[in-house]
């Protein structure tokens, strides 16, 4: 305490001042031994001054926890910079102040110089100690540290790995979603083209009838005002040309309209799927008959050969044709092969029955195809 008491008056009694203190930025001391050991771990040398630094510069596992924690901040491979203040003095202590300093550290060592040594011994041991268990807690940290940097890159790996996998079932779910709906695109258009062309049809059909109607409703009106005007009726066929009448005394037909009907009427249901050989075949029936009732005298149009291409292609290889130019007058001469309508047996009545009946036939498209 004396020493110490003198050191004191000694330095206060000297004439010198402090002065004010300047201020650097300056680099942050940190422990070499720690530092060398991030830069072994892989670090940075900026990043582990920084990481000591800012840990406290207490133990690896403190840093490496710092590192982590701060890892994605913009200046982490930057080295820090703190403020350092540089004392400046006056000039030296008077040189008797030095002396009898030195002088009195003499004396004590002196004085002591067994409790010196014990206390160094003492000092050195505890400093060993110290080593060796900063050793091992330095070896148990590294260890801690290794399997703490592990863990944390297996749980990025899995949670990489969770990400690939969503974003895979993300696109299989687009994909699907992307099919389905092109179906539905496809099954929506197909069910509009089908309404579309139901909806023509129906048009179409609807116009065919009123059409029909219209027709029906003039030849009414044109047959209503010939009866009240005292006229004729009208000959419902107009391709049936004129005929006229002989001057023969008028017969009754044996043969009935119906009949005749219902002839033309097989004929046309037993063929319904060929239209243009009905249609061919009326044809033929009605020029047969008109040439007939324009031309009652001559033979050659009451004369037909059965082998006549023509009329075998048309009318006789047809189930009911022939039939109907019997029902009309023929008679069939099967030694000979013709088709004969004697002169005699010449029914003008029944003939024009006949030709209204074929013309009714070609005109009306629903004919024999209803029952009767």
């Amino acid at each position: 305490m004396e020493v110490k008491k003198r050191l004191e008056s000694l330095l206060g009694s000297g004439d010198c001042k402090r002065q004010p203190a300047a201020t650097r930025m300056a680099t942050p001391q940190v422990d070499n031994r720690m530092l060398g050991e991030l830069e072994l771990m892989g670090f940075p040398t900026a990043c582990s001054i920084r990481a000591l630094h800012f840990s406290g510069n207490s133990n690896l596992e403190s840093a490496i926890n710092w590192l982590l924690e701060h890892e994605n901040e913009p200046d982490i491979d930057q080295l820090p910079l703190i403020p350092r203040e540089i004392n400046i003095e006056c000039g030296d202590t008077p040189n008797e102040a030095r002396n009898d300093i030195q002088g009195m550290r003499a004396n004590a060592q002196e004085s002591k110089p067994e409790e010196s040594t014990a206390a160094g011994r003492q000092k050195d041991t505890s400093q060993v100690e110290r080593e060796l268990n900063a050793d091992q807690n330095e070896d148990e940290v590294r260890r801690r540290i290794v399997e703490l940097y592990k863990s944390k890159q297996d749980g990025q790996e899995r949670e990489r790995g969770r990400i690939r996998n969503q974003l895979q079932e993300d696109k299989r779910e687009r994909i699907r979603a992307a099919k389905e709906l092109t179906e539905a695109k496809r099954t929506l258009e197909e069910n509009q083209r089908k309404r579309v062309m139901e909806s023509r049809k129906a048009d179409q059909e609807e116009e065919k009838k009123a059409r029909e109607r219209i027709r029906k409703r003039i030849e009414d009106d044109k047959a209503e005002r010939r009866r009240r005007l005292g006229l004729p009726m009208e000959n419902p066929v107009a391709s049936v040309p004129t005929l006229t009448p002989m001057k023969i005394k008028p017969v009754e037909p044996a043969v009935s309209p119906e009949q005749l009907r219902d002839c033309l009427r097989n004929l046309k249901k037993n063929y319904k799927d060929d239209t243009a050989k009905v249609t061919r075949a009326f044809q033929i029936l009605l020029k047969i008959i008109a040439n007939i009732v324009k031309n009652p005298e001559e033979e050659k149009f009451r004369r037909i050969r059965l082998n006549n291409p023509v009329f075998k292609e048309s009318v006789g290889s047809l189930q009911g044709g022939v039939e109907f130019l019997e029902l009309c007058g023929f008679m069939k001469l099967t030694i000979s092969g013709y088709l004969v309508m004697p002169k005699d047996k010449i029914n003008m009545a029944l003939l024009n029955a006949a030709g209204v009946e074929v013309a009714s036939a070609m005109e009306n498209p629903y004919f024999g195809l209803l029952s009767k």
